[in-house]
C-alpha cells in the first residue's frame, strides 16, 4: 500500500471509530519551523485580549457543552507543527485566523467538515491561497500538489475522494496526523471568552 492509501486506509478507520466526526468537526493544522507554541501561547493567539484559560482534559466530542458559553478549542502538539480541534461549532477555520496563524507560525491546512460538506482551505505568510468547497463534487484546482497526489491514488485504487482522502492531504502536507486514539480521551484545550471570530 502506497503512503497516500495508507494515510487514507488510517483516517477512513479513525471516521469509522468515531462515528459522530461525520457530523461535523473543525481541523486547523499549522507546521511550524521550530518547536510549536505552548498551549498557553497558542491559546492568546486565538483571543482577542490574548488572555485564555488552559483546561488539562476536555473530552474531544463534548466537552465543550460544560463551558458554554465560552469557547473550547481542543489542541494536540507534535513534532513540527500543532492542530486544533473544534467538533460542530467552531470558529478556527475563520479567514482571520487561519491568516494570523500562519502569519505568527507557519503553513496552515484547514478541514471543516459539516454533514457532509466539506470546505479545505490552505494559507501561507498570511495570505489565503485557496479555498476549495463541496468536495467531493466541486471542481477540483490542481493547485495543491498534495491534492493532485491523493486524488491520483483515489483513481488508480478506484476508491471515492471523500473525507478521510482530504485528511490525508493535510497529513501528507503538514506532516502533523490525528492519531487513531486522539479523539477518544479528554484532552487539553483552551477555554476561550473572546475568540479572535
Amino acid at each position: 500500500m502506497t503512503m497516500p492509501l495508507q494515510a487514507i486506509s488510517h483516517y477512513e478507520r479513525l471516521l469509522n471509530e468515531h462515528p459522530w466526526m461525520r457530523d461535523g468537526f473543525h481541523w486547523t493544522v499549522v507546521r511550524t519551523s521550530a518547536a510549536p507554541p505552548s498551549i498557553e501561547e497558542i491559546g492568546e493567539r486565538l483571543s482577542s485580549s490574548a488572555e485564555a484559560g488552559v483546561e488539562e482534559e476536555v473530552d474531544v466530542a463534548s466537552g465543550a457543552d460544560l463551558y458554554l458559553p465560552r469557547t473550547v478549542v481542543s489542541v494536540d502538539r507534535q513534532e513540527g507543527g500543532y492542530f486544533l480541534f473544534q467538533s460542530q461549532d467552531g470558529g478556527i477555520d475563520d479567514p482571520a485566523v487561519l491568516c494570523e496563524l500562519s502569519e505568527r507560525d507557519g503553513p496552515v491546512w484547514s478541514i471543516t467538515s459539516i454533514l457532509h460538506k466539506h470546505k479545505y482551505t490552505y494559507v501561507t505568510d498570511g495570505e489565503i491561497r485557496w479555498t476549495w468547497r463541496e468536495f467531493p463534487r466541486g471542481e477540483r484546482p490542481n493547485v495543491d500538489e498534495n491534492v493532485v497526489f491523493v486524488e491520483k491514488a483515489c483513481e488508480d485504487m478506484g476508491l471515492p475522494f471523500g473525507l478521510a482522502a482530504l485528511m490525508a492531504v493535510v497529513e501528507l502536507g503538514s506532516g502533523v496526523s490525528m492519531d487513531l486514539n486522539w479523539p477518544h480521551a479528554p484532552r487539553p484545550a483552551v477555554v476561550l471568552d473572546d475568540p479572535l471570530w
